[in-house]
């Protein structure tokens, strides 16, 4: 019998704005709340610049290795791009966008792809209307921000949205899975990229009121305890710079990760894999369907395992382990729930599976 394959798991936050676009502190301050919120990777992606990797540049601080990256945008279609020197210019046609990311060897993820813009606090809709384009990496399939605004429908429930910062935030936008799955079904028949799942915390800690009168609606620290992206390496960081970054864009690229509510738990130790007596497949990978090939995965605490095919529930378990023989080709992945309410807590990505 295999084991559980041997990956080093680090905690990222993505989606995260500085001074240099529209949020409110600065990158030094932003990586003292990321150190102190054990942030181990840090993903900057202001609006449409990189300027975070000249002041103060990529780099490790304390324990956490900030990497910059951006989120070009246009009107819509907002893209978070990573692991590029040169961005698109938000006025190109989208489709421009994503091969011009792509020919640089970067990813490129969809974000808040369903974001329905909210009236009461008088923000538009960023929802991604280009969905015939391919070509980027992923999607974003749980965004802090967007989610959460969902909850305010005036006054009181906008009061109790900022007392709570994860108020209504129990699971993913059903139609944000949905999206998923239905990328993942077309990347495995297609044989194309397309269906990496992340989460973003889209931090900005924005001002408001005035002067003295001022606050900050969700200060990066609180940001930071909300949804993170589980990446899963091959082999530990060691501090080494471009090693480093090649190891997380490899897992990201992947889809060797998974997306974590970090309010929900921050446990770690969690496995995915498939495995035949012969080998095994890591989260992400690409399998021949046979009738000894299973689906195994391990919990750090006890939890409600929902198991997916092609978006459609399989089954579902308690406890820390799972294993679950495959009936035949398809998409698989399982959502963990925790506590009395069944909480969403861990989204990992799927593994595909071919027919012989």
């Amino acid at each position: 019998m295999n084991k559980s394959p041997v990956w080093f798991e680090y905690s990222m936050a993505v989606h995260v704005h500085s001074r240099y676009s529209d949020g409110s502190g600065t990158v030094p301050a932003i990586l003292q709340d990321a150190q102190a919120n054990h942030v181990d990777i840090l993903m900057l992606t202001d609006h449409d610049t990189r300027q975070g990797a000249e002041d103060p540049g990529e780099g490790y601080f304390g324990r956490t290795l900030l990497l910059v990256g951006a989120e070009i945008t246009p009107p819509q279609n907002h893209l978070l791009v990573m692991f590029v020197d040169h961005l698109a210019h938000p006025e190109e046609a989208w489709a421009d966008i994503v091969d011009r990311i792509s020919s640089q060897g970067g990813l490129s993820f969809v974000a808040h792809p369903n974001d329905r813009g909210n009236p009461t606090l008088r923000l538009p809709s960023y929802r991604w209307s280009e969905r015939e384009v391919r070509g980027f990496t992923g999607v974003e399939i749980w965004n802090h921000l967007s989610h959460w605004s969902d909850g305010i429908k005036g006054i009181a429930s906008g009061l109790q949205s900022l007392w709570n910062p994860v108020r209504g935030l129990d699971r993913p936008r059903p139609e944000d899975l949905e999206l998923w799955d239905q990328l993942a079904q077309e990347s495995l028949s297609k044989g194309q990229s397309g269906a990496v799942g992340i989460g973003g915390v889209d931090a900005h800690a924005a001002l408001i009121g005035w002067r003295r009168l001022s606050f900050k609606v969700f200060p990066y620290r609180i940001s930071f305890r909300t949804i993170r992206t589980q990446v899963y390496l091959t082999e530990p960081l060691t501090r080494d710079l471009v090693r480093d970054r090649e190891l997380i864009k490899d897992a990201l690229r992947s889809g060797r990760c998974a997306v974590m509510a970090y309010h929900v738990g921050t446990e770690k130790g969690f496995r995915l894999w498939a495995e035949t007596p012969e080998k095994s497949w890591a989260m992400g990978e690409t399998v021949t369907w046979s009738e000894n090939l299973r689906l195994k995965a391990t919990s750090p605490v006890p939890a409600i395992w929902r198991l997916l095919r092609n978006g459609n529930l399989v089954s579902t378990t308690r406890g820390h382990l799972l294993d679950q023989a495959l009936d035949g080709p398809g998409v698989y992945r399982v959502e963990l729930l925790r506590g009395p309410r069944q909480k969403g807590w861990l989204y990992p990505n799927p593994i595909y599976v071919i027919g012989a």
